[in-house]
């Protein structure tokens, strides 16, 4: 089979990208110039490259014909550029050029990621009936992007799945975020300031994540819609500092809980209930990659990779 993937140098994209090449799938990926192969260097000459910097990147897609697309680029979803509008706006017309190929290929499956900041800020776990509130434009832009995904495929021969996706943590993510930063920290035994910590997250480990991708790629109905992805259970972030420590066997004095003070608009619960995806694709609900052996993954890859 042959999938189109794009955001594939990025932290999810990249781990999707092995996970397929692994199951000997055709694997195209769109990349710039200006694009870093770092995160797949190892599987980087099995990967067929389409450059949008060159003139006919278009018409090289509508040429391969992918059966699916995956589209997971979306860029500046750092803090600093969540709220710019202009930046955001401009991941839409992207994923919309994307999705206009797709159309144009008659393409079998649309698989595009969301977020969790579509939501805004709930008190409970919410579920895809949940009122969309996004408080930033990084949300709101995404939420902007499905409604263009389902009035272009909705009711067609092609089937589209919007994933709603919630912390993911593991190999390869970017070292300036939060658990990457508290480990590499730790490791070299030095403190770290933080807020309260008191956010209650569904962290989900990459590996469990890539799973549920190949769920929907792998599915033979069209089962058409928005799902959230998620870990089934729920930590304190204060809670899952506090275990990576344990693993490490460092004081957890280090982590300066309350040194530093919460962002205005943090939001303190993002919990999603992911109970509409386990059951429209049969996954047991038992069956989850352990919180801790993520973390022991993640940690044994940060040893090698970065010290």
């Amino acid at each position: 089979m042959k999938i189109l993937i794009t955001g594939a140098t990025g932290f999810l994209g990249s781990n999707i990208v092995k996970r397929l090449v692994e199951n000997n799938y055709i694997v195209y990926a769109t990349r710039r110039n200006t694009s870093s192969l770092d995160k797949c260097f190892q599987i980087k000459d099995r990967i067929n490259w389409i450059n949008t910097d060159e003139s006919d990147w278009k018409e090289k897609i509508e040429q391969i014909k992918p059966e699916q697309l995956i589209h997971a680029a979306w860029g500046a979803v750092g803090a600093g550029e969540r709220n710019n509008w202009e930046i955001q706006l401009n991941n839409f017309w992207l994923s919309k050029e994307y999705f206009d190929i797709a159309k144009k290929c008659n393409i079998k499956k649309v698989i595009a990621l969301g977020s969790q900041a579509e939501y805004g800020i709930h008190d409970l776990p919410v579920n895809e009936s949940s009122t969309q509130n996004p408080n930033e434009a990084y949300g709101a832009v995404k939420n902007f992007t499905v409604n263009y995904l389902r009035n272009l495929f909705g009711g067609s021969n092609t089937a589209w799945y919007w994933l709603r996706v919630f912390s993911v943590f593991g190999e390869a993510e970017n070292t300036n975020w939060l658990l990457p930063t508290v480990i590499l920290k730790l490791l070299k035994n030095e403190s770290i300031q933080l807020t309260s910590c008191k956010q209650r997250y569904n962290y989900l480990h990459i590996d469990e994540f890539v799973d549920q991708i190949l769920h929907v790629i792998t599915c033979g109905k069209n089962n058409s819609g928005i799902y959230n992805i998620c870990n089934q259970k729920s930590i304190v972030l204060e809670d899952l500092l506090l275990n990576i420590t344990k693993l490490l066997k460092v004081s957890p004095s280090l982590l300066q809980f309350g040194a530093i003070p919460q962002r205005s608009n943090q939001n303190m619960n993002i919990e999603g209930d992911n109970s509409k995806f386990l059951r429209t694709f049969s996954i047991d609900n038992n069956s989850h990659f352990d919180l801790r052996n993520g973390l022991l993954k993640t940690i044994e890859y940060y040893k090698i990779e970065h010290l």
